[in-house]
């Protein structure tokens, strides 16, 4: 198995970002988008533990698609804000 990448992490994290600020459509469906490169990170490609736990939260909170899907745009909208977050603080850490 490959060496966990920090950098692979926060290149993951800009895609979703930009797939966010980008896509077509309601927030739910561009968090969708977003989670098919979240979902490619694992916990340790983070090398900062806090921000690994924020990670596995986004996770949690994300589900399945159905559950994004059917989310308010309140909820969906603070997650989001969670991964441009997520991605700040990686970039800074990582800067």
């Amino acid at each position: 198995m490959a060496k966990p990448d920090p950098l692979y992490a926060l290149e993951k994290l800009g895609e979703a970002v930009y797939d966010l600020a980008t896509g077509p459509g309601p927030v739910q469906e561009r968090l969708c988008e977003a989670f098919v490169y979240l979902n490619r990170i694992r916990p340790e490609h983070i090398p900062d533990p806090a921000l690994r736990r924020v990670l596995v939260g986004i996770k949690h909170e994300g589900g399945l698609g159905a559950t994004l899907l059917n989310m308010s745009n309140e909820d969906a909208s603070a997650i989001a804000g969670r991964i441009l977050d997520l991605y700040k603080r990686m970039d800074d850490l990582l800067g």
